[in-house]
């Protein structure tokens, strides 16, 4: 895992460890983009909590109902409750995987108009951080600003943004990821 010491930003990783590695620059990008003025959306998670508590709930009062009744007058809520949990259970992997895919990072910036989305890929035998930046603008604002509509993928080696001792290069992370940004929302003139 990624540690930072204390009252220093410095991280050092296992640069052995490729998950390592996409989680230091994960939350380099989170960082960056947070100093940057974006505030982050969590509507991905909350999808998922919402399927999940509304599973739990069902679950629970089942359990409370099976507690006063016996199990012969209360087995068809629990074929119920089961079903439920099942089904939001299967709805919220389905979310992961359809609908937030690589995405972990959703933010907004009302200053500029947009919502900024940043999802990343590893491999295990191709120590390659993928990184795709999407832009749109912020739903219900009023003259919002047209910025390229296609993804911008930054592909890059760990070693550019390490270094030998597993350290995180904060600062050539952030020029390359800047540029990324600056490419992203560079506006059309066509």
């Amino acid at each position: 895992m990624a540690k930072a010491e204390a009252g220093q930003s410095k991280v050092k990783v296992n640069t052995s460890s490729v998950g390592e590695l996409k989680t230091a620059c994960d939350t380099g990008l989170k960082e960056l983009l947070k100093e940057r003025g974006y505030e982050e959306m969590h509507t991905h998670t909350d999808v998922k909590l919402i399927l999940g508590y509304v599973g739990i709930i069902f679950c629970a009062i089942d359990f409370v109902y099976s507690w006063k009744y016996p199990f012969s007058q209360t087995k068809w809520f629990s074929y119920i409750s089961v079903s439920v949990y099942a089904l939001t259970s299967g709805l919220a992997l389905i979310y992961s995987y359809a609908v937030q895919r690589d995405t972990f990072f959703v933010g907004y910036n009302k200053a500029k108009g947009h919502v900024v989305s940043a999802g990343s890929r590893a491999r295990s035998n191709d120590p390659t951080y993928r990184l795709t930046l999407t832009t749109r603008p912020i739903r219900g604002s009023q003259d919002p600003p047209v910025y390229n509509s296609r993804p911008l993928e930054l592909k890059q080696p760990f070693v550019a943004w390490f270094h030998e001792d597993g350290e995180f290069a904060r600062p050539q992370f952030n020029s390359d990821v800047e540029a990324a940004l600056e490419t992203l929302l560079t506006k059309k003139t066509d």
